[in-house]
């Protein structure tokens, strides 16, 4: 399996994981990642959007620390594919599942 092929994977993890904490249906379905380097951790914020209203529900157990888990394998492989480390990454999903990520680099 090759580099982009690894990370695709790894946001198709993220974003079934996303998908298990929403019951119902939605416009969009966000969570944002910030690496806390001091700490060496990823902390998250899960929103959902229906009918131009953005809530913050709670997730399940084990929602953060799976995606920590994940969090710190794309950080590895994207640093190691092109020499740059995130600091933080939204990953969105539309209504149909189509998936969009926008990183920030310091």
């Amino acid at each position: 399996m090759n580099e982009l092929e690894n990370h695709a994977e790894i946001i198709t993890k993220m974003s079934q994981l996303m998908l298990d904490q929403v019951n119902g249906r939605y416009e969009y379905i966000a969570c944002e990642f910030e690496y806390l380097e001091r700490y060496g951790i990823v902390s998250s914020t899960f929103s959902v959007m229906l009918e131009w209203q953005q809530s913050y529900p709670d997730t399940a157990t084990g929602f953060a620390t799976e995606n920590l888990d994940l969090c710190m394998k794309l950080r590895g492989l994207m640093k190691g594919h092109t020499g740059g480390e995130w600091t933080s990454f939204t990953l969105s999903l539309d209504a149909i599942g189509k998936a969009k990520t926008k990183f920030k680099y310091t």
